[in-house]
């Protein structure tokens, strides 16, 4: 019986002992159990673009993993900038470089740890809030990951709205303002201008005033961008993301400037063109051409050329000279056709017109002689038929 009671209070003492074990996950500091707990997000991978030096400046959101002697604790910051350590007490390390904190933690830890025997590690990086408004899609807010850069929080809000002025995207920070082209950081690839964001961080993209720009439109897509004067088109095309859309086939771009007869180019010329404020530019991707018609000898659909001009087009169908006529072109054109008289060799023609080669007046009036000649003949049998049946 005492051997059977002596072999209860051996189990009861070996459960316990473990109990105390897993308590304090098997950690003995001095002889006392301290803190060893570690929490979740201390355990999950940290991802830094850059180093993250002692120059960090630690705020409310970090977590940080401290070594006191066998045991191990991670710590947060709190929101009002202190960590606390269990039976040691708390300490504000909110602003302060992460060597500084540094120095205070063990400070704190040497009540009861070694100091030589402790360790101060950063586990996770603060999460932190900017402000955004201007021309982007979604203002106000926005919560970001550590180390986010411009571009990707720009992606992250949506972009931007058609009159948003990429040259000027302001970044407001501790009272000092960061002005950044962002087509150098998306057109040209000049990462250096990719800023990095920090908390407390305002963003604010301009808009381009009404008429200072130029709008780019193409098939199911509208966009506008800051005019500068000296701009080329092939320069317009490029900032407004027209290498990163599908490729259509682009056959031509009609340019339509305030004031002129809208123009069309061939895409060889984009990069000589120079337009004026608030003209817009359209990418046609149909195939085009021109219709002729009249004193030709081939008569149906020519492909359109921007270079060209009427006379071209006569030429390319075969002008019959004995029976067209030059000065009496017409050019028919739009969704209700009304007949322009237009300069064969100066006047710009658009896809869809119909080039009239009319005949000449010889021509007219011989056929007219015809005509009558023949209505002649009819009466004239009719007439010799009606008296013979009398």
């Amino acid at each position: 019986m005492q051997r059977l009671i002596a072999l209860i209070l051996l189990t009861i003492s070996l459960a316990f002992s473990a109990g105390e074990m897993d308590l304090f996950s098997g950690s003995a500091i001095g002889g006392n159990h301290g803190p060893s707990s570690r929490s979740s997000i201390a355990l999950t991978p940290a991802y830094a673009e850059a180093t993250v030096d002692s120059s960090y400046i630690l705020g409310p959101g970090d977590f940080l993993d401290l070594m006191l002697e066998n045991a191990y604790l991670s710590v947060q910051v709190y929101p009002d900038g202190s960590v606390a350590i269990e039976e040691c007490g708390s300490v504000n390390v909110g602003g302060k470089t992460f060597a500084e904190a540094r120095e205070l933690i063990l400070d704190l830890a040497a009540k009861r740890f070694k100091r030589e025997e402790c360790f101060v590690q950063l586990a996770a990086l603060k999460k932190y809030k900017v402000n955004a408004m201007g021309a982007l899609m979604n203002v106000g807010q926005h919560l970001l990951e550590p180390q986010t850069r411009l571009s990707y929080f720009l992606r992250q809000v949506g972009g931007f709205v058609s009159r948003a002025n990429l040259e000027d995207v302001m970044i407001i920070r501790h009272g000092d303002t960061l002005h950044v082209n962002y087509n150098d950081v998306s057109v040209k690839g000049d990462f250096a201008k990719d800023v990095m964001l920090i908390q407390g961080d305002q963003i604010y993209v301009p808009f381009v005033p009404m008429g200072e720009n130029v709008v780019m439109v193409f098939p199911g897509f509208r966009t506008s961008v800051t005019y500068k004067e000296g701009r080329t088109l092939q320069e317009y095309f490029e900032l407004a993301g027209g290498e990163r859309l599908h490729n259509f086939g682009y056959k031509a771009a009609c340019v339509k400037e305030q004031g002129k007869t809208p123009r069309w180019i061939p895409l060889e010329e984009m990069k000589s063109t120079v337009v004026s404020p608030n003209t817009e530019v359209e990418f046609s991707a149909e195939e085009m051409a021109v219709y002729v018609g009249g004193a030709l000898n081939h008569i149906g659909k020519v492909d359109y050329n921007p270079s060209w001009h009427a006379i071209d087009y006569i030429a390319a169908a075969g002008l019959n000279t004995i029976s067209g006529s030059w000065n009496q072109v017409k050019v028919w054109r739009g969704k209700s056709p009304e007949a322009l008289s237009l300069s064969v060799t100066e006047d710009p023609i658009n896809p869809g017109d119909y080039i009239e080669v009319p005949k000449s007046r010889y021509e007219s009036f011989k056929d007219f002689t015809l005509f009558l000649a023949s209505l002649l003949t009819v009466v004239s049998s009719a007439f010799i038929i009606y008296v013979n049946y009398k």
